[in-house]
Protein backbone atom coordinates (compact mmCIF):
# COMPACT_ATOMS: atom_id res chain seq x y z
CA UNK A 1 0.00 0.00 0.00
CA UNK A 2 1.39 3.50 -0.94
CA UNK A 3 2.56 5.67 1.88
CA UNK A 4 0.83 8.92 2.53
CA UNK A 5 2.33 11.96 3.92
CA UNK A 6 -0.09 12.57 6.90
CA UNK A 7 -0.03 15.23 9.42
CA UNK A 8 -0.94 14.82 13.03
CA UNK A 9 -2.73 17.26 14.95
CA UNK A 10 -3.41 17.15 18.44
CA UNK A 11 -5.97 19.01 21.71
CA UNK A 12 -3.34 16.83 24.03
CA UNK A 13 -0.14 15.35 23.70
CA UNK A 14 2.78 14.38 26.33
CA UNK A 15 4.90 17.62 26.63
CA UNK A 16 7.40 18.74 29.43
CA UNK A 17 4.15 20.92 31.61
CA UNK A 18 2.43 17.78 31.44
CA UNK A 19 4.34 14.65 29.94
CA UNK A 20 1.54 11.78 30.21
CA UNK A 21 -1.32 14.20 28.59
CA UNK A 22 -2.82 12.45 25.41
CA UNK A 23 -0.57 9.39 25.49
CA UNK A 24 -2.93 7.58 23.54
CA UNK A 25 -3.00 10.29 20.81
CA UNK A 26 0.61 9.37 21.03
CA UNK A 27 0.34 5.49 20.54
CA UNK A 28 -2.29 6.23 17.62
CA UNK A 29 0.58 8.15 15.69
CA UNK A 30 2.99 5.11 16.25
CA UNK A 31 0.42 2.81 14.79
CA UNK A 32 0.07 5.17 12.09
CA UNK A 33 3.56 6.01 11.09
CA UNK A 34 3.66 1.96 11.17
CA UNK A 35 2.70 2.22 7.35
CA UNK A 36 2.74 5.60 6.44
CA UNK A 37 4.93 8.92 6.76
CA UNK A 38 3.60 11.16 9.76
CA UNK A 39 4.86 14.23 11.65
CA UNK A 40 3.17 15.91 14.57
CA UNK A 41 2.49 19.20 15.37
CA UNK A 42 1.62 20.27 19.15
CA UNK A 43 1.12 23.47 20.61
CA UNK A 44 1.39 23.65 24.12
CA UNK A 45 0.81 26.66 26.44
CA UNK A 46 2.92 27.03 29.05
CA UNK A 47 2.84 29.36 32.41
CA UNK A 48 6.20 31.86 33.03
CA UNK A 49 7.50 31.08 29.61
CA UNK A 50 9.93 33.98 28.54
CA UNK A 51 10.22 33.08 25.09
CA UNK A 52 8.44 30.95 22.40
CA UNK A 53 10.39 28.03 21.25
CA UNK A 54 10.31 24.68 19.30
CA UNK A 55 11.24 21.26 20.78
CA UNK A 56 11.72 18.16 17.81
CA UNK A 57 11.38 15.14 19.66
CA UNK A 58 13.29 12.68 17.69
CA UNK A 59 11.04 10.29 17.96
CA UNK A 60 11.04 7.18 15.57
CA UNK A 61 9.32 6.33 13.64
CA UNK A 62 8.00 9.83 13.25
CA UNK A 63 9.32 13.65 14.53
CA UNK A 64 7.03 15.64 16.95
CA UNK A 65 7.23 19.25 16.91
CA UNK A 66 6.52 20.81 20.52
CA UNK A 67 6.23 24.37 20.30
CA UNK A 68 5.72 26.34 23.66
CA UNK A 69 3.92 29.65 23.82
CA UNK A 70 3.68 31.87 27.23
CA UNK A 71 0.27 31.86 28.27
CA UNK A 72 -1.51 34.45 28.88
CA UNK A 73 -3.62 34.62 32.22
CA UNK A 74 -5.41 37.76 31.58
CA UNK A 75 -9.37 37.06 31.67
CA UNK A 76 -11.43 36.40 29.02
CA UNK A 77 -9.25 38.46 25.86
CA UNK A 78 -6.10 36.67 27.32
CA UNK A 79 -7.89 33.17 26.23
CA UNK A 80 -9.03 35.19 22.92
CA UNK A 81 -5.46 35.80 22.36
CA UNK A 82 -3.70 32.78 23.85
CA UNK A 83 -5.76 30.63 20.72
CA UNK A 84 -4.88 33.02 18.32
CA UNK A 85 -1.37 33.17 19.05
CA UNK A 86 -1.66 29.06 18.95
CA UNK A 87 -3.67 28.71 15.46
CA UNK A 88 -0.65 30.99 13.78
CA UNK A 89 2.17 28.85 15.41
CA UNK A 90 0.69 25.70 13.68
CA UNK A 91 0.19 27.66 10.24
CA UNK A 92 4.45 28.50 10.99
CA UNK A 93 5.33 25.26 11.79
CA UNK A 94 3.84 24.00 8.95
CA UNK A 95 4.99 26.39 6.41
CA UNK A 96 8.53 25.76 7.81
CA UNK A 97 7.85 21.68 7.37
CA UNK A 98 6.61 22.33 3.85
CA UNK A 99 9.87 23.91 3.19
CA UNK A 100 12.13 21.27 4.66
CA UNK A 101 10.25 18.42 2.11
CA UNK A 102 7.27 17.66 4.20
CA UNK A 103 4.16 18.01 2.01
CA UNK A 104 0.99 16.52 4.45
CA UNK A 105 -1.75 15.47 1.71
CA UNK A 106 -4.24 14.48 4.36
CA UNK A 107 -4.69 15.80 8.47
CA UNK A 108 -5.64 13.42 10.81
CA UNK A 109 -6.33 15.60 13.83
CA UNK A 110 -7.26 14.12 17.06
CA UNK A 111 -9.64 15.43 19.89
CA UNK A 112 -12.53 17.63 18.22
CA UNK A 113 -11.71 20.89 20.70
CA UNK A 114 -10.38 22.87 19.77
CA UNK A 115 -7.55 21.16 17.47
CA UNK A 116 -10.25 20.90 14.91
CA UNK A 117 -11.10 24.18 14.29
CA UNK A 118 -7.03 24.49 13.23
CA UNK A 119 -7.74 21.32 11.45
CA UNK A 120 -10.36 23.23 9.43
CA UNK A 121 -8.44 26.14 8.79
CA UNK A 122 -5.34 24.33 7.86
CA UNK A 123 -7.43 22.24 5.61
CA UNK A 124 -8.88 25.35 3.48
CA UNK A 125 -5.64 26.81 3.27
CA UNK A 126 -3.72 23.55 1.97
CA UNK A 127 -6.57 22.05 0.02
CA UNK A 128 -6.36 18.71 1.66
CA UNK A 129 -9.25 16.98 3.74
CA UNK A 130 -8.77 16.08 7.37
CA UNK A 131 -10.33 13.59 9.76
CA UNK A 132 -10.67 13.25 13.21
CA UNK A 133 -9.97 10.86 15.96
CA UNK A 134 -12.31 11.47 18.75
CA UNK A 135 -11.39 9.89 22.79
CA UNK A 136 -13.11 12.87 24.65
CA UNK A 137 -15.63 11.43 27.11
CA UNK A 138 -17.81 15.28 27.11
CA UNK A 139 -20.54 13.77 24.91
CA UNK A 140 -21.45 11.24 27.64
CA UNK A 141 -24.74 12.23 29.57
CA UNK A 142 -22.59 11.29 33.24
CA UNK A 143 -19.90 13.33 31.91
CA UNK A 144 -18.91 16.35 34.05
CA UNK A 145 -18.27 18.95 33.53
CA UNK A 146 -20.36 19.38 30.34
CA UNK A 147 -19.01 21.57 27.14
CA UNK A 148 -20.53 24.82 27.20
CA UNK A 149 -22.67 26.32 24.55
CA UNK A 150 -19.93 28.30 22.38
CA UNK A 151 -17.71 25.12 22.80
CA UNK A 152 -20.12 22.21 21.23
CA UNK A 153 -21.20 24.90 18.73
CA UNK A 154 -17.23 24.88 18.14
CA UNK A 155 -17.16 21.44 18.07
CA UNK A 156 -19.67 20.64 15.87
CA UNK A 157 -18.38 23.33 13.28
CA UNK A 158 -15.27 22.07 13.48
CA UNK A 159 -16.64 18.27 13.38
CA UNK A 160 -19.40 18.67 10.27
CA UNK A 161 -16.72 19.58 7.71
CA UNK A 162 -14.39 16.82 8.43
CA UNK A 163 -13.99 13.99 5.65
CA UNK A 164 -14.89 11.06 8.55
CA UNK A 165 -15.00 11.28 12.31
CA UNK A 166 -12.65 7.99 14.36
CA UNK A 167 -14.56 7.68 17.12
CA UNK A 168 -12.56 5.27 19.62
CA UNK A 169 -15.78 3.22 20.72
CA UNK A 170 -19.12 2.25 19.36
CA UNK A 171 -20.22 3.85 22.61
CA UNK A 172 -19.23 7.44 21.73
CA UNK A 173 -20.15 7.53 18.07
CA UNK A 174 -23.37 7.17 19.41
CA UNK A 175 -23.17 9.94 21.89
CA UNK A 176 -21.29 12.29 18.97
CA UNK A 177 -24.52 11.34 16.72
CA UNK A 178 -26.47 12.15 20.08
CA UNK A 179 -25.09 15.88 20.56
CA UNK A 180 -25.77 16.75 16.16
CA UNK A 181 -22.40 15.53 14.75
CA UNK A 182 -23.73 14.62 11.41
CA UNK A 183 -20.13 13.44 9.78
CA UNK A 184 -19.78 9.74 8.45
CA UNK A 185 -17.97 7.77 11.77
CA UNK A 186 -16.16 5.20 11.69
CA UNK A 187 -14.84 3.46 15.08
CA UNK A 188 -10.79 2.95 15.40
CA UNK A 189 -10.32 1.57 18.90
CA UNK A 190 -6.82 2.77 21.22
CA UNK A 191 -3.91 1.39 20.67
CA UNK A 192 -1.38 -0.48 22.80
CA UNK A 193 2.33 -1.91 22.58
CA UNK A 194 1.46 -5.61 22.84
CA UNK A 195 5.81 -6.17 22.46
CA UNK A 196 5.73 -4.09 25.90
CA UNK A 197 2.03 -4.80 27.15
CA UNK A 198 2.77 -8.84 27.70
CA UNK A 199 2.00 -11.74 30.06
CA UNK A 200 5.18 -12.99 32.03
CA UNK A 201 5.77 -15.38 35.07
CA UNK A 202 4.39 -13.55 38.31
CA UNK A 203 7.07 -13.81 40.97
CA UNK A 204 5.93 -15.74 44.06
CA UNK A 205 4.44 -13.88 46.81
CA UNK A 206 1.92 -13.87 49.73
CA UNK A 207 -0.14 -11.18 48.80
CA UNK A 208 -2.44 -11.30 45.97
CA UNK A 209 -2.08 -7.88 44.16
CA UNK A 210 -5.17 -5.74 42.69
CA UNK A 211 -4.63 -2.87 40.45
CA UNK A 212 -5.51 0.58 39.51
CA UNK A 213 -4.51 3.03 36.69
CA UNK A 214 -5.83 6.65 36.52
CA UNK A 215 -6.31 10.18 36.90
CA UNK A 216 -7.81 9.46 40.05
CA UNK A 217 -10.10 12.29 39.09
CA UNK A 218 -13.11 11.79 41.76
CA UNK A 219 -16.19 12.76 38.83
CA UNK A 220 -15.35 10.38 36.22
CA UNK A 221 -12.66 7.16 38.19
CA UNK A 222 -14.69 7.65 41.57
CA UNK A 223 -11.55 6.58 43.53
CA UNK A 224 -13.48 6.68 46.97
CA UNK A 225 -15.17 3.63 45.42
CA UNK A 226 -12.48 1.71 45.04
CA UNK A 227 -11.25 2.54 48.93
CA UNK A 228 -13.69 1.46 50.35
CA UNK A 229 -14.67 -1.84 48.27
CA UNK A 230 -11.02 -2.86 49.41
CA UNK A 231 -11.61 -2.00 52.84
CA UNK A 232 -14.47 -4.51 52.61
CA UNK A 233 -12.88 -7.07 50.34
CA UNK A 234 -10.14 -6.94 53.77
CA UNK A 235 -12.38 -7.74 55.87
CA UNK A 236 -12.34 -11.80 54.44
CA UNK A 237 -8.96 -11.68 52.43
CA UNK A 238 -5.97 -10.23 54.61
CA UNK A 239 -3.49 -10.98 52.31
CA UNK A 240 -4.48 -8.12 49.57
CA UNK A 241 -2.48 -5.28 48.43
CA UNK A 242 -4.11 -2.37 46.54
CA UNK A 243 -1.63 -0.87 44.10
CA UNK A 244 -2.72 2.32 42.43
CA UNK A 245 -0.41 4.23 40.04
CA UNK A 246 -1.55 7.74 39.06
CA UNK A 247 -0.37 11.04 38.06
CA UNK A 248 -3.17 12.58 40.22
CA UNK A 249 -3.84 13.78 43.67
CA UNK A 250 -3.47 11.10 45.85
CA UNK A 251 -4.28 13.25 48.95
CA UNK A 252 -7.53 12.73 49.29
CA UNK A 253 -7.11 8.81 48.73
CA UNK A 254 -4.68 8.82 51.49
CA UNK A 255 -6.81 10.02 54.17
CA UNK A 256 -9.68 7.85 53.12
CA UNK A 257 -6.94 5.51 53.26
CA UNK A 258 -5.54 6.19 56.43
CA UNK A 259 -9.24 6.41 58.06
CA UNK A 260 -9.81 2.95 57.00
CA UNK A 261 -6.44 1.90 58.71
CA UNK A 262 -5.53 -0.02 55.99
CA UNK A 263 -1.90 1.88 54.85
CA UNK A 264 0.10 -1.16 54.96
CA UNK A 265 -2.00 -2.88 52.26
CA UNK A 266 -1.91 0.22 50.01
CA UNK A 267 1.14 1.14 47.85
CA UNK A 268 1.04 4.14 45.82
CA UNK A 269 3.25 4.06 42.98
CA UNK A 270 3.06 7.86 41.44
CA UNK A 271 3.44 8.35 38.20
CA UNK A 272 4.84 5.69 35.34
CA UNK A 273 6.33 6.07 32.25
CA UNK A 274 4.71 3.16 30.37
CA UNK A 275 7.63 0.45 30.78
CA UNK A 276 6.69 1.09 34.61
CA UNK A 277 3.36 0.45 34.31
CA UNK A 278 3.88 -2.71 32.21
CA UNK A 279 5.86 -3.58 35.10
CA UNK A 280 3.19 -3.35 37.69
CA UNK A 281 1.00 -5.16 35.53
CA UNK A 282 2.75 -7.89 35.20
CA UNK A 283 2.88 -8.72 38.48
CA UNK A 284 -1.02 -8.32 39.01
CA UNK A 285 -3.37 -10.55 39.91
CA UNK A 286 -7.01 -8.24 39.09
CA UNK A 287 -7.12 -5.11 37.30
CA UNK A 288 -10.10 -2.89 38.86
CA UNK A 289 -11.69 0.42 37.26
CA UNK A 290 -14.55 2.13 39.02
CA UNK A 291 -15.25 5.17 36.60
CA UNK A 292 -18.42 6.67 36.50
CA UNK A 293 -18.21 7.58 32.82
CA UNK A 294 -15.71 6.34 30.16
CA UNK A 295 -14.81 5.65 26.48
CA UNK A 296 -12.55 3.10 25.65
CA UNK A 297 -9.84 3.26 28.46
CA UNK A 298 -6.27 2.22 26.94
CA UNK A 299 -5.04 1.06 30.70
CA UNK A 300 -8.30 -1.61 30.22
CA UNK A 301 -6.18 -2.73 26.86
CA UNK A 302 -2.89 -2.66 28.64
CA UNK A 303 -3.96 -5.23 31.56
CA UNK A 304 -5.71 -7.63 29.18
CA UNK A 305 -2.66 -7.41 26.62
CA UNK A 306 -1.09 -8.12 30.13
CA UNK A 307 -3.25 -11.21 30.76
CA UNK A 308 -4.75 -9.57 33.71
CA UNK A 309 -8.18 -10.54 34.42
CA UNK A 310 -10.32 -7.10 35.01
CA UNK A 311 -13.47 -6.10 37.04
CA UNK A 312 -15.05 -2.76 35.96
CA UNK A 313 -18.03 -0.80 35.93
CA UNK A 314 -20.19 -1.19 33.25
CA UNK A 315 -20.17 2.62 31.44
CA UNK A 316 -19.39 4.02 28.00
CA UNK A 317 -17.20 1.74 25.64
CA UNK A 318 -15.95 -0.57 28.43
CA UNK A 319 -18.28 -3.15 27.57
CA UNK A 320 -17.26 -3.19 24.11
CA UNK A 321 -13.45 -4.78 25.29
CA UNK A 322 -14.89 -6.92 28.22
CA UNK A 323 -15.74 -10.19 28.56
CA UNK A 324 -16.20 -13.15 30.38
CA UNK A 325 -12.82 -14.50 28.94
CA UNK A 326 -11.64 -11.71 30.20
CA UNK A 327 -13.14 -10.20 32.97
CA UNK A 328 -16.22 -9.15 34.62
CA UNK A 329 -18.45 -5.84 34.59
CA UNK A 330 -20.13 -4.50 37.49
CA UNK A 331 -22.76 -1.65 37.42
CA UNK A 332 -21.48 1.99 38.40
CA UNK A 333 -21.93 2.90 42.04
CA UNK A 334 -22.65 -0.30 43.04
CA UNK A 335 -20.47 -1.54 45.73
CA UNK A 336 -21.81 -4.85 46.80
CA UNK A 337 -21.59 -5.92 43.22
CA UNK A 338 -17.94 -4.93 43.00
CA UNK A 339 -16.79 -6.44 45.66
CA UNK A 340 -18.98 -9.51 44.80
CA UNK A 341 -17.25 -9.36 41.19
CA UNK A 342 -14.04 -9.06 42.82
CA UNK A 343 -14.57 -12.16 45.29
CA UNK A 344 -15.60 -14.09 42.17
CA UNK A 345 -12.23 -13.25 39.75
CA UNK A 346 -9.95 -14.10 43.04
CA UNK A 347 -11.69 -16.99 43.21
CA UNK A 348 -11.05 -18.46 39.59
CA UNK A 349 -7.73 -16.72 38.50
CA UNK A 350 -6.36 -19.94 37.44
CA UNK A 351 -9.52 -20.38 34.59
CA UNK A 352 -8.07 -16.74 32.73
CA UNK A 353 -5.53 -17.90 30.09
CA UNK A 354 -3.20 -14.99 29.83
CA UNK A 355 -2.06 -15.69 26.38
CA UNK A 356 -5.31 -16.11 24.74
CA UNK A 357 -6.40 -12.71 26.44
CA UNK A 358 -2.73 -11.12 24.92
CA UNK A 359 -3.53 -12.76 21.52
CA UNK A 360 -6.98 -10.94 21.24
CA UNK A 361 -4.86 -7.55 22.44
CA UNK A 362 -3.15 -7.68 19.44
CA UNK A 363 -5.27 -8.87 16.59
CA UNK A 364 -7.59 -6.10 18.45
CA UNK A 365 -5.03 -2.97 19.75
CA UNK A 366 -1.83 -3.65 18.45
CA UNK A 367 0.36 -1.03 16.27
CA UNK A 368 -0.06 -3.70 12.90
CA UNK A 369 -3.43 -3.68 13.82
CA UNK A 370 -4.62 -0.17 14.22
CA UNK A 371 -1.80 1.05 11.80
CA UNK A 372 -3.15 -1.38 9.13
CA UNK A 373 -7.02 -0.22 9.62
CA UNK A 374 -5.86 3.89 9.38
CA UNK A 375 -3.80 2.89 6.61
CA UNK A 376 -6.89 1.60 4.39
CA UNK A 377 -8.88 4.79 6.35
CA UNK A 378 -6.13 7.00 4.31
CA UNK A 379 -6.30 5.41 1.05
CA UNK A 380 -10.37 5.70 0.97
CA UNK A 381 -10.22 8.97 2.31
CA UNK A 382 -7.82 10.72 -0.69
CA UNK A 383 -9.44 8.32 -2.98
CA UNK A 384 -12.39 10.01 -2.50
CA UNK A 385 -10.61 13.22 -2.87
CA UNK A 386 -9.35 12.34 -6.07
CA UNK A 387 -5.70 12.02 -4.58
Amino acid sequence: MQKRNILFLSSWYPNRVKPTHGNFVQQHAFAAAQENNVQLIYVCLEEGLNQPSETIVDQLPFPVHLVYLKKSMVPLIGTMWNYLRMIWAYFRTLKHLKKQGFNPELIHANVVYPIGIVARLLSWKQRIPYIITEHWTCYSPESHPKPGRMQMFLTRWAANKAALILPVSEDLSRSMKHAGILTDMQVVYNVVNTDLFLPIPRTKRERIHLVHVSSLDDSQKNPSLLIRSFAELLKSHSSLQLDIVSDGDFSNCQSEIKELKMTSNVVFHGTQNPEGVARILQQADVFLLTSRFENLPCVLIEATSCGVPIVATNVGGIKEIVHEGNGILVPSENQTALVKAINQVISRLEDYRPEVMHQEAVQLFSYRSIGTKLSSIYQSVLSAHGQ
